[in-house]
Order: structure tokens, then C-alpha cells, then sequence
């Protein structure tokens, strides 16, 4: 016996699947932050491990259960990222160099928080709150984004995704809880600008890492540029 799906089922299932993820997603952005810092109050070096392995594990489970072409996603229009992050970077640098100064570590730690706390924050940042939820935009649309107004649908439910993603990130700390996301979510939105343009995330990372690791240099006790705050 042949079983027929009908067009209609096969779409609301697909919408169902990406939906679920998003959502899931979106509360493991929460969680990690709000019991690694909040409940646990781990260190801060031993929060980004957890951060970074629970992270990476979420985005692989997705990649494999929803079939993404996770090789074309950074190889496609990757020059056209990298062109759209360069000024992207310079100004979130410059928005940072803009902070007060304070005081940072020195000798081997400083080199290992520039890899660690600047370029690994970086990459996973990007790929959680800006990656992912495009990622989930471009499945919804079935890849077809190419065009003025197809490209307008796809800025239309990634941007609003990336907001949310972004800020629930950021409740789960409770300096934003106190302070609110605003800034964050002005800054993520801008560092968004590369992924959303091109589909290809590497202007994006280059920016977000960029950032990072201007914070670990200049401000490296600040509260807003490298949750959780930390001291020297």
C-alpha cells in the first residue's frame, strides 16, 4: 500500500520541525546562562566551556536532523560577507575602543582569553544568536531568497528571529536581567547585517569575534561586551 502525504501536511510539518527548533533553541539560550551563572555561578572560563560544548552540540543535532548544507552555507557568497563585515567590525571595534579602559590580564592567560573569551566567544555567539536563527528563516523559505522581494521575506523573519534569540541569550544574565538588552540587541542586530545580506555567516563571525577580542584588550572587566562580568 502506497501512502500519499498531501503538499499541505508535508509544509505544516516542515513549518512544525523548524518552529520546535527555534523555540528549543531559544530556551537553551536562556538556560546555559541563567544555571551556569545565575544557579552554579561558575567561573567564568568554565561557563564558556559548558557554553561552547552545549552549543556546539545543539546547532550539530540540528544540522544532522534537518539535513542543512552546512558546507555551503559558509562557502556560498562568502566574499560578499567578508565585504559587508569589514565595516561592520570597524564600528562595533570603534564602539568598544569608545568604553572606558580596565585593567586586564598579562603574559600566557592574556593570550589564552584572547583565543578563548575573544575569538571563541566570538564564533559561538554568532553562530547561536546570529547563524541559527537565519538558518531557520532560509529552511522556512525553502532556500528562496534570491530577488529583491524574496530577499525583503527573508530580512522580514530572520531580523525578528535574531531579536529574539538574542535577548533571551542575554535574560539569562543577571546583569541584563537588571539592565535590560537593548544594547546587546542593537549591537547583534548590526553584527547580523553580513549574515543577512549574503546567507553566509563569516562577515558576521569575523565582526563578532572582532569585537570580543577589542573587549579582552581594552575592557576587559566590562559588563556589557563580554558576559559575565569578571575582574582581573
Amino acid at each position: 500500500m502506497t501512502t500519499y502525504t498531501h503538499p499541505r501536511s508535508a509544509l505544516s510539518s516542515h513549518v512544525s520541525r523548524q518552529a520546535a527548533w527555534f523555540v528549543f533553541g531559544s530556551a537553551a539560550a536562556f538556560a546555559i546562562p541563567y544555571v551556569g551563572i545565575s544557579v552554579l555561578d561558575l567561573q567564568p572560563d568554565a561557563y564558556y566551556a559548558a557554553y561552547f560544548a552545549i552549543t556546539l552540540a545543539l546547532l550539530a543535532a540540528y544540522v544532522r536532523s534537518e539535513q542543512i548544507d552546512a558546507r555551503g552555507l559558509f562557502t556560498r557568497n562568502w566574499l560578499g560577507s567578508v565585504v559587508v563585515g569589514v565595516p561592520i567590525g570597524a564600528f562595533v571595534v570603534w564602539n568598544v575602543l569608545r568604553s572606558d579602559a580596565t585593567p586586564r590580564p598579562h603574559g600566557a592567560h592574556f593570550v589564552f582569553e584572547l583565543l578563548w573569551r575573544g575569538a571563541g566567544y566570538g564564533v559561538i555567539d554568532t553562530l547561536l544568536l546570529t547563524a541559527f536563527p537565519c538558518v531557520v528563516a532560509y529552511s522556512l523559505l525553502h532556500g528562496h531568497i534570491h530577488g529583491v522581494a524574496p530577499r525583503l521575506r527573508f530580512v522580514a523573519l530572520a531580523l525578528p528571529l535574531v531579536m529574539v534569540i538574542t535577548a533571551t541569550y542575554h535574560l539569562g544574565y543577571p546583569q541584563f536581567r537588571a539592565d535590560g538588552v537593548a544594547k546587546p540587541e542593537t549591537g547583534n542586530v548590526a553584527l547580523s547585517i553580513p549574515t543577512l545580506a549574503t546567507m553566509n555567516p563569516i562577515g558576521s563571525i569575523a565582526a563578532h569575534a572582532s569585537m570580543h577580542i577589542t573587549a579582552v584588550i581594552h575592557a576587559y572587566e566590562t559588563p556589557t561586551f563580554l558576559p559575565p562580568q569578571t575582574t582581573t
